[in-house]
């Protein structure tokens, strides 16, 4: 009864370590996919060392690589609010932090000011910006530096301008709204597969609009670490 299923939806159901197994997979089938001429000489490679390495026929030997990238939960100032957005490739019903690649000559907390700025609009106060955890995310291949970052208090809900080439849709939610959709969230599963979201809203089950990433996924990490506060 065994079946294919999409690493991005389903590996966060796995437990912790089927997770990053699953993680790592996919990883290297995409590096496979991708590497498979020198990126130095154009020559064919040959992967050895049990697959993790490529070497061409001139020699020259290549590794896989990460790309840094942030994401980051932006609240206001009282932490009543958090700002989540929702992508192209996401469902209607999906919303999450914010995320973007880290560009060269920046460091983690510049990057965060300024994916935050480019795709909502939206200051942060950069002495408010803390690491919360961190995710090997391979779609293609990134590594996903997690944060938390604060508006300025005078700002309040601060308006939000999107940049429509990025982002669908916008909002600050309300704290409690957010812990609903966490709880429903965790009801369903693999909010990503709409197959599943709307297997339950036919019987009945999910009647809300909000959802937000499942376990296992650092965005959620970032929302349940506000929502302890």
């Amino acid at each position: 009864n065994s079946y294919f299923a999409n690493t991005r939806s389903r590996a966060p159901m796995l437990s912790p370590l089927h997770n990053e197994i699953a993680l790592t997979a996919t990883a290297y089938v995409n590096w496979r996919d991708s590497h498979r001429f020198c990126t130095r000489c154009g020559s064919p490679v040959e992967f050895v060392q049990g697959g993790t390495c490529a070497k061409c026929t001139s020699g020259h030997m290549a590794w896989p690589r990460q790309d840094p990238s942030i994401i980051v939960l932006v609240t206001n100032a009282e932490s009543t609010h958090a700002l989540l957005a929702r992508s192209p490739r996401h469902p209607s019903y999906l919303y999450t932090a914010l995320a973007g690649f880290v560009e060269p000559g920046e460091n983690m907390e510049t990057a965060v000011a300024r994916e935050v700025h480019e795709e909502v609009g939206v200051h942060v106060n950069h002495h408010s910006i803390n690491y919360i955890s961190s995710q090997a995310w391979p779609f293609p291949q990134s590594c996903m530096i997690g944060f938390h970052a604060k508006t300025n208090a005078a700002d309040g809900l601060a308006s939000i301008n999107i940049d429509p080439e990025e982002i669908v849709d916008a909002r600050w939610f309300e704290k409690e709204a957010v812990y609903l959709a966490a709880r429903d969230t965790d009801m369903m599963g693999a909010v990503l597969d709409r197959q599943v979201v709307e297997a339950q809203q036919a019987n009945g089950n999910w009647t809300g609009s909000l959802l937000v990433p499942s376990k296992g996924v650092l965005a959620r990490t970032l929302v349940d670490h506000w929502l302890e506060e």
